[in-house]
Parts: structure tokens; C-alpha cells; sequence
């Protein structure tokens, strides 16, 4: 069956971007048929990320209608799985996306999943503060009670996840099967360098760019979040 990945969480700046860029690169190192799309068409990080290897990286306007109908080419023509990176306000692509699919602004995405029998994911990123929360909580509703989650919680503060882990939010995922994830903070160094010179975490383990334990933290980066996709029964 086809796995469709929307990494969402509403609001720019909680992570996405990341989750994405690290999603790719396991998978890709792991060999899995997937067609990467970024859909922030102003801060393209995922294309930026793998624009220097020979893994292509689609870029769509998804907040536009012409962008939203070639999103649905690429999904139903795909020979694999898709990965797409929201960009914030992605509540406005989903909105569009789960309509009765007649109309020129949007499409039935539960319809298409069906007609192509894939199934669809939402990888909602969170980080320590309450507006991630409240953008989850609203997307729960929003969207048919079919639908996968897998919540990835980023760690990039050196503090406990409290406002997420005592919200009744929280226990309704569990009630539908989520799996909650961990994303550990890369040295932001590294992050910096990774950004200025188009690399992600395979291309950097070859690259002159970074020292010895810069490789390193990028090496333990990538396999922290291969454990953590595992959890999350993303990897066979």
C-alpha cells in the first residue's frame, strides 16, 4: 500500500522542515520508493537539502489551486510513497484537501487515498509551547477520525513537554493509535553549516564541509531518528 506523509504543524518555526529533512534521508537510505515535495515556496529547506544530490525534490505552491491540483498528480501518480513538507498555515491546504472534490479549489483527499488504496499520515510537529498544541487540537477535529497520526515532539528546548503530555489531547491520540515520537536537537552549528551548503544528513557524512565530530553528531542524528520512525512502524 502507498504511504502518503503530510508533515504538518501549522505554524512556521516548530520544526516541520526538519522532520522532514530527516523522514527523507532514513528513508532513503533505507531504499524506500519515495517522491519528496516541498511545499513552502518561500523557504524551500527540504529542496534546499537535496537540490545537490541525485534525489529530486518537487517544489509546489500547495496554498494556490493550480498548486493543490498538481499535488494531486504527483500523489496519484507516484510510483511509491510521498513525503510532502507543508509550509505553515498547512490547515489551509488540509481544509481544501477533504471537500466533496467537485469543486476547482481543492480535492477529496480521502476519495483519492481510496482510488489509489494508500493510506494517508500526518506527522504533526510540536515543540515545548502551547500554540503547536492548540493547532493539533484543531486539526484532530478538522479531519476524519480515519486518518493516521504520528506526533513527533522536538526537543530542540532542554525542557519537559508538560502542556502536551497533561492535555486530554494527548490521551485522545492514544485512543486512536498515534504513535509519539522524539526528535533530539542537532548541534546548531552543524544545523547551520548542513543549511549554507545544501547538505542533509547523508550528504554531510562525505562532505569537507564538516569536522570529524560534526559527522559524528550528524551520524547519531540519523540514527536516533531511524529508531524513532521504527517506533512509529515506518520502517519495515
Amino acid at each position: 500500500m502507498k504511504r502518503i506523509f503530510f508533515i504538518h504543524g501549522d505554524k512556521g518555526g516548530v520544526g516541520k522542515t526538519e522532520v522532514a529533512k530527516r523522514m527523507a534521508a532514513v528513508m532513503l537510505q533505507a531504499e524506500h520508493q519515495v517522491t519528496l515535495v516541498d511545499g513552502d515556496d518561500k523557504n524551500a529547506g527540504l529542496h534546499a537539502a537535496f537540490k545537490h544530490s541525485d534525489f529530486d525534490v518537487r517544489r509546489i505552491k500547495v496554498l494556490t489551486p493550480a498548486g493543490r491540483d498538481a499535488l494531486f498528480d504527483v500523489i496519484a501518480e507516484s510510483p511509491g510513497g510521498v513525503l510532502i513538507d507543508l509550509p505553515a498555515r498547512g490547515s489551509d491546504v488540509t481544509e481544501r484537501l477533504h471537500q466533496d472534490g467537485a469543486s476547482e479549489d481543492g480535492f477529496s483527499l480521502p476519495l483519492l487515498m481510496a482510488e489509489i488504496d494508500a493510506e494517508l499520515t500526518i506527522v504533526f510537529v510540536i515543540d515545548q509551547t502551547r500554540s503547536p498544541i492548540v493547532a493539533l487540537r484543531e486539526e484532530m477535529k478538522a479531519l476524519p477520525e480515519t486518518t493516521k497520526w504520528i506526533v513527533v515532539r522536538n526537543w530542540r528546548e532542554d525542557r519537559a513537554f508538560t502542556l502536551f503530555d497533561t492535555t486530554q489531547t494527548k490521551a485522545d491520540l492514544e485512543a486512536r493509535g498515534a504513535a509519539v515520537i522524539d526528535m533530539i536537537r542537532l548541534d546548531p552549528r552543524v544545523n547551520d553549516i548542513l543549511e549554507n551548503a545544501g547538505l542533509n544528513l547523508i550528504s554531510a557524512q562525505t562532505s569537507d564541509k564538516l569536522s570529524m565530530l560534526q559527522k559524528m553528531r550528524v551520524k547519531a542524528a540519523l540514527r536516533s531518528w531511524s529508531e524513532q520512525m521504527q517506533i512509529a512502524g515506518l520502517l519495515e
